[in-house]
């Protein structure tokens, strides 16, 4: 059998990126249908035309046959130039020696590499910039550098550039703006050109630290195919107006004037001359840095279920989901019709609106109508978090057709899927996920609806493992991390909103972020770079916890085990637990980082002070059969991370399950960290029945009751609130135990970086059958599992990869294939691909090598 070619090739964890800067990271996936199938060695590419890679040179770098069995390599050759494409491809080896043929040629797009290399001013003066410039020669590539803040649009002969909106991502501006780099060949034309841009206020205000002033950078580079260049930047040749939105507001909405509209601005041949020159300005201090991350974009639209009338004129449109974004309205009317347009999560069944959890966020958009025909108006730089739209003013009655929802979040590749025999399972994964994407904006935000949409370092490190089951998130989070790493105070103190777009009090279990996310990237995707750049300020956050720990006990804490039931303040988990837990966990997991980037010395001394901590914890906090108050969150965390002294874990094991079971009758009674550990506790213990128990409840307070109570997200708090205050109906803090159904349920967990090696072992639930899939950078890991009178169950490995099978054992014989490898609960056989049988507590551990394996029970 041949071996296939190499598919998935990415730069950067990106398809044929574009401003690339830097040494980049070039990944690729190989496969094939035979089991046991390794990568032994590759040869990889790089040119400096198409044609040039399907020649088969790397005039640009050729690593010749590397042996490894690694699917990623950094760029090694010469330093690359700016605004360069190069094209790349690669061949791999397997473990027989067999040799695969080229890929199809994948490419990168460099950025602008160096500071000198923008030739370009920031300017401002107005909403609306424009430019015409000639161009009299054929193009054969011209790339754009563009950015603009808060928000930009950016236009060129009348269309839009691009497809990105909300662009660019949040950042400190003092320290870092992405720009974004687009290939605009195809749309110059010969003669006469325009550029224009538009700008919106977003985070770059006075509220937030920054100047009171929209400004904007581009840098136009036009290589003709006689081989000349030409280029346009923005200076003080270009011209200003105002335009058509009066107003616009990240909270508040947009107030867009169709009467103030200039036609056809955006295109050549347009009369300028009443417009106002730009001014020259130094703009922000921040460093330009290209934008990698995956864009915010329109993802998707939603019709509406329903629309309500509760009263003459008021008319309210039922999306049927919560989200992110806004809606596109399609209206004909009078000349000066003003249409209102206001967002909410809640309503009552006659349609009235209930916006009181929008605290001051008005969340309102306006459109004034231009008059003589049909006009469709979307929003341009502010977003929403809603399920209804009420809209007033509209000219005649509106039908289902009217308005649109516009789904609106960062364009993360989905690449988990889960479905069971359960269908609250299911809908609970389907809000977690709807959920998670509504607070994907450039941040990882804590809402979209009401006036906060911080980047809080909680929410988003308690959500990492599940986003990154759920998505590839590794350049999302990469930015982010930057974000955070811009953050840190000097004294190593990590902030609770990064950006610090909020100055807020940090927490450790905020703080922690540092350490979980560059972390959690490394065990799910295998890179180090992540590591690396974080850890100075990793090693900077646990000195500080240090410097306020006295006798490694941490008393300092902020926010602790947040939103409890019945409470937003852990009334019954001492801050000094949680504090000293991340503490210890932190001082752990550093450890481990500087054993990964061969800091010896680093990680004896971590490793020796986690285990001071550990010590400590247990001498301040174990009280005989249960820690400090006995809160099912003080039992949990320490039974989590193997802190119990072993002659106590039975006591304290029981002790939680009291709580649980006895005291609130299988539901838990745990804030957001408690929350994110407790069903796996419970799972490691052998009590997987209880955390499915506890997970599958429908009586408050649990995921249940919130499903049951008409969310179609996730909820900021247990309780179903509508009033004023910290009440938001689509938060993702609590949408962890979505981790718990693809680790337990499905049984996929990684053991080794990178899924180099991960084990699959269902926990023993009452599910009929359980299917899932994650996309790894090795491949598509699959599990699927069905119990009837015996079981099945069909995993999938990549090559690259091995795995530890656990098959639940509910009966005395197994096949794999046609191959029955135990009879009568006796090991006979093993068959091609499976390494090592055993049969071990209730299941049959099975080490299997890269293919498709398929066991049945009985």
């Amino acid at each position: 059998m041949s071996v296939q070619a190499p598919v998935e090739l990415r730069c950067e964890y990106v398809v044929n990126p574009v401003g690339v800067e830097g040494r980049p990271r070039l990944s690729w996936v190989v496969q094939c249908p035979e089991r046991g199938v390794r990568q032994s060695a590759f040869r990889l590419i790089v040119s400096t035309s198409e044609e040039v890679s399907l020649k088969e040179v790397g005039d640009v770098w050729d690593s010749g046959e590397v042996n490894s069995e690694l699917n990623e390599v950094r760029y090694d050759g010469p330093p690359l130039r700016s605004n360069s494409r190069y094209f790349w491809r690669i061949k791999w080896w397997d473990s027989r020696g067999r040799e695969s043929p080229w890929s199809t040629v994948a490419y990168f797009h460099t950025g602008l590499l160096k500071e000198e290399d923008w030739k370009a001013s920031w300017i401002s003066g107005g909403k609306l910039l424009r430019r015409e410039f000639d161009v009299l020669k054929p193009v054969r590539l011209a790339m754009v550098f563009v950015t603009g803040l808060g928000y930009y649009e950016l236009k060129l002969n009348g269309e839009k550039v691009g497809d990105r909106v909300l662009d660019p991502a949040w950042t400190d501006y003092s320290k870092r703006v992405l720009y974004a780099t687009y290939d605009v060949t195809s749309m110059l034309r010969r003669g006469k050109n325009v550029l224009g841009i538009m700008l919106g206020k977003g985070r770059y205000a006075k509220e937030y630290g920054y100047e009171d002033r929209r400004v904007a950078i581009l840098q136009l580079e036009i290589e003709y195919t006689d081989g000349t260049r030409e280029r346009v930047v923005t200076d003080s040749s270009w011209r200003s107006s105002d335009g058509p939105i009066v107003d616009d507001d990240l909270y508040n909405g947009e107030v867009y004037d169709a009467r103030l509209e200039k036609p056809h601005w955006d295109s050549p041949g347009y009369d300028d001359r009443d417009w106002r020159e730009v001014e020259v300005v130094k703009g922000p201090e921040g460093k330009l840095r290209s934008s990698t991350l995956p864009p915010i974009r329109r993802v998707r639209t939603i019709q509406p279920l329903k629309l309500l009338v509760p009263r003459p004129g008021v008319y309210v449109f039922d999306m049927g989901q919560n989200f992110s974004g806004w809606a596109r309205l399609k209206v004909r009317g009078p000349r000066g019709t003003e249409v209102r347009l206001r967002f909410s999560e809640l309503a009552d069944e006659r349609g009235n609106l209930d916006r009181r959890n929008l605290r001051k966020a008005m969340a309102t958009d306006v459109y004034v109508l231009r008059g003589g025909g049909e006009e469709i108006y979307e929003p341009h730089f502010t977003y929403h978090g809603f399920r209804y739209v009420e809209v007033t003013g509209y000219p005649g009655v509106p039908t289902l057709d009217s308005v649109v929802g516009v789904v609106v979040h960062s364009d993360v590749e989905p690449t988990g899927s889960i479905a069971t025999s359960n269908p609250l399972v299911n809908s609970i994964h389907r809000a977690v996920w709807w959920g998670q994407l509504s607070n994907l904006m450039g941040v990882p935000t804590d809402c979209p609806q009401r006036d906060e949409r911080m980047g809080w370092t909680g929410d988003a490190q308690l959500s990492a493992e599940e986003a990154s089951l759920n998505f590839w998130m590794v350049p999302f989070y990469e930015k982010w991390v930057e974000d955070i790493l811009d953050a840190q105070a000097p004294d190593g103190m990590v902030p609770g909103v990064a950006p610090p777009h909020w100055r807020v009090p940090g927490d450790p279990a905020w703080g922690t972020a540092i350490v979980v996310v560059p972390w959690t990237l490394y065990l799910y995707y295998g890179d180090v770079t992540v590591l690396e750049r974080a850890y100075d300020g990793m090693r900077k956050w646990v000195e500080f916890l240090f410097s306020k720990a006295e006798s490694y006990v941490l008393r300092w804490g902020t926010w602790g085990d947040w939103c409890p039931p019945s409470h937003v303040h852990p009334v019954e988990t001492p801050l000094e637990v949680t504090s000293t837990w991340i503490l210890y966990r932190d001082s752990l997991v550093l450890s481990e980082v500087a054993g990964v980037l061969g800091r010896v010395e680093d990680q004896r001394k971590y490793g020796k002070l986690a285990s001071m901590v550990k010590e400590a914890f247990n001498s301040a906090f174990l009280k005989g059969d249960h820690y400090s108050t006995g809160s099912q969150t003080c039992d949990v965390l320490p039974l989590y991370l193997d802190m119990v002294p072993e002659d106590k874990v039975e006591a304290v094991l029981n002790h939680l399950l009291r709580d649980v079971q006895v005291s609130h009758d299988n539901h838990l009674n745990t804030g957001i960290l408690g929350t994110r550990y407790l069903l796996e506790t419970l799972s490691k213990y052998g009590k997987s029945d209880v955390a499915y128990a506890i997970a599958t409840q429908e009586t408050y307070p649990s995921w249940g009751y919130m499903l049951r109570e008409g969310a179609t997200t996730v909820w900021e708090r247990w309780e179903y609130l509508a009033g004023e205050g910290m009440n938001s109906h689509n938060h993702i803090m609590l949408g962890t135990v979505d981790a718990w159904f693809y680790r337990n349920l499905a049984g996929i967990r990684v053991l080794e970086p990178g899924f180099r090696k991960f084990r699959v072992r269902p926990d023993y639930v009452d599910l009929k059958f359980v299917e899932a899939s994650v996309y790894t950078p090795r491949g598509r890991v699959e599990v699927s599992l069905k119990r009837g009178e015996g079981t099945e169950m069909r995993v999938v490995v990549p090559v690259g990869s091995e795995a530890e099978v656990n098959v639940p054992l509910t009966g005395i014989s197994v096949k794999e294939g046609d191959v029955e490898i135990v009879r009568g609960g006796e090991v006979r056989t093993s068959t091609d691909g499976i390494k090592d049988i055993k049969v071990e507590d209730r299941y049959l551990k099975v080490e299997v090598a890269s293919g498709t394996y398929q066991f049945q029970v009985y």
